[in-house]
């Protein structure tokens, strides 16, 4: 599942939720309802629009376990 973020201009509020990539929802309603939000006074058939955004990927164990440890330095010499 993929995290995504919608944001509904009727109300203004951006909700976060996690759906499959073929999976595109268009309405407040539906987005309420998968992400488990309250719909407040917005009518279930306000359009939402999924916002594009870039996550940085987190690096997993074996990548940091492949990264050198850092020493302490004493006098900011890297010949130590």
């Amino acid at each position: 599942m993929i995290t995504y973020d919608y944001h509904c201009d009727a109300n203004g509020e951006t909700v976060t939720v996690s759906h499959s990539i073929k999976e595109t929802l268009t309405t407040w309603g539906d987005l309420c309802s998968l992400a488990q939000h309250r719909m407040g006074e917005t009518p279930p058939f306000a359009p939402v629009r999924r916002l594009i955004s870039r996550e940085e990927p987190k690096p997993d164990e074996s990548t940091l376990s492949n990264m050198p440890k850092s020493k302490p330095s004493g006098g900011g010499c890297s010949c130590c």
